[in-house]
């Protein structure tokens, strides 16, 4: 089990992963999104700035609420596997399969309907917590592959706790650019620049997913001989 308070490491962990989360939530094929859940569940286009903060801000809890639970789940299993080496390998090969899907070596990314998702239009702040719950896993094709790494991640202590809050931390991160839009949607108009570095971002991501995976590969090396 995982002690928060001793862990000196544990402030700088939820740093790179609050930050991995912002980066990954200004995704270009992620934040028009939110941009038609709020109107979608308001019921109509969305013109008071504060009923758009409610609304996206309701949208976002239901994202940490399922990232959260995922955390959890992600915790409970990495104690059952109390073999460090065998976790190191099993995180390995997650990072690397998501690395090479950012890279485009593959690509297995399923076609989401969130209409079987969707509560009724209008439903209103109920409507938007119901959808952030699937759209905290499967937002977009893009964002996925690093949500699932950094789910792989919290399982390596082997904490129900730690993992919670490394996925809690990873959605407020994500949620930010979320809010900030669905809050200001002619926002989007300055960021549609991003979109023609949608390419190298992910490249960027890709390559240190792999260099990743060839870290824990390295650890369970170590851990086999003893030299750690």
């Amino acid at each position: 089990m995982v002690n928060l308070s001793s862990d000196a490491t544990i402030i700088a962990t939820l740093a790179v992963v609050f930050t991995t989360g912002f980066v990954s939530g200004l995704s270009p094929c992620t934040l028009p999104t939110i941009v038609f859940i709020t109107a979608y569940v308001s019921g109509e286009k969305v013109n008071s700035k504060k009923r758009g903060f409610i609304l996206s801000l309701t949208f976002v809890l239901g994202i940490a609420f399922m990232l959260s639970m995922l955390g959890v789940f992600a915790g409970f299993i990495g104690s059952i596997i109390a073999n460090e080496e065998i976790l190191n390998y099993i995180i390995a090969a997650i990072l690397l399969v998501m690395g090479l899907w950012l890279l485009k070596v593959f690509n297995f990314s399923p076609n989401y309907n969130f209409s079987k998702f969707n509560p009724k239009r209008g439903s209103g702040i109920i409507g938007a917590f119901l959808l952030g719950i699937p759209f905290g896993i499967a937002a977009s094709p893009c964002t996925l592959p690093i949500t699932i790494s950094v789910l792989a991640y919290s399982a390596i202590k082997g904490s129900v706790l730690f993992g919670m809050i490394l996925m809690f931390v990873f959605a407020i991160g994500r949620s930010i650019p979320l809010v900030v839009v669905g809050t200001f949607t002619g926002i989007l108009k300055s960021l549609s620049g991003i979109v023609k570095y949608q390419s190298l971002i992910e490249r960027i991501a890709g390559s240190i997913l792999i260099c990743l995976a060839f870290y824990f590969i390295w650890l369970s090396i170590n851990i086999r001989f003893g030299f750690i």
